[in-house]
């Protein structure tokens, strides 16, 4: 009698816990074993664990997290899907909270972080904090990632609404304008998804096919960048090499983004390399 006291006991604390999850933000918890506290409606699952809220999905070894508040954190190979985004997530742990302003949940992942958005979005990095149905995110640690036709690799980047910025920035390319980036930092703004300002500052170093054909290389203290005017102006200690070893010094040069014209004022100094021409004429 007492043995099935305590599966009848069993039963009901787990329909409880069901219930409780349910209620609270439409999901669902499932695990090999849970531990549940009723007063404090804390929960411990572990083995082969599946979390569900709404649409979205994630799944790892171990979790510990309240069903009130729907905040979980999930370790071990986690992985998630989250189909309103048509994004996918991977990371060695991750914390799911809800949003405390807005009807979505706050992702952050931890450890070989890569999040991917149909059609062509991926981004990899240590830590990664995501406001889901938003393009709103937080990367730090060797940060990789392709935003359509760009392409971004730096200490730190980030986007709310319509501001990015990025920190130590390896290279920033925009493939289908074939221009690259380098600096310490660069912040701008957008609009639909396209660039609108950003201004790169310290160890500035802009790459580019000019009008010539050639590649040319830029470097300064300060980059500015306008797509209504067109125009990337950069200053200070200002420097141009081109790779027919033509290279020239001004106070700023003015690269024009639709004809890859560029123009150098002030103290302007342009060296020719005269070797090539010497030895066609021998």
């Amino acid at each position: 009698m007492l043995k099935k006291s305590r599966i009848l006991c069993s039963l009901l604390f787990l329909l409880i816990l069901q219930l409780s999850v349910a209620n609270a933000e439409t999901g669902s918890l499932k695990a090999d074993s849970i531990s549940y506290n009723v007063n404090t409606k804390k929960a411990e699952a572990k083995g082969n664990v599946v979390i569900k809220k709404e649409t979205a999905t994630m799944w790892g070894e171990i979790a510990q997290g309240n069903t009130e508040t729907f905040e979980f954190t999930i370790k071990g190979n986690v992985r998630g899907e989250f189909p309103e985004d048509k994004a996918e997530m991977k990371a060695d742990s991750v914390k799911w909270v809800n949003s405390s302003e807005k009807n979505n949940n706050i992702v952050e992942a931890f450890g070989k972080v890569l999040l991917t958005r149909e059609p062509k979005d991926r981004l990899r990095a240590e830590y990664v904090r995501w406001e889901t149905e938003t393009t709103n995110y937080l990367a730090r640690g060797n940060v990789d990632g392709i935003f359509q036709n760009k392409i971004l690799k730096a200490t730190e980047a980030g986007r709310t609404e319509s501001t990015f910025w990025g920190k130590r920035v390896i290279r920033y390319e925009d493939m289908s304008q074939k221009i690259g980036f380098a600096a310490e930092t660069i912040d701008g703004t957008l609009l639909d998804n396209e660039i609108q300002t950003a201004i790169a500052r310290s160890f500035v170093t802009i790459d580019y096919i000019d009008a010539d054909g050639v590649k040319s290389v830029v470097t300064g203290d300060l980059a500015e960048y306008s797509k209504a005017r067109g125009t990337v102006i950069v200053s200070g200690k200002a420097k141009m090499v081109r790779s027919d070893g033509k290279t020239a010094n001004a106070d700023r040069f003015i690269l024009y983004e639709n004809t890859k014209n560029i123009e150098a004022i002030g103290n302007t100094q342009m060296v020719f390399d005269l070797s090539d021409e010497k030895k066609k004429k021998e």
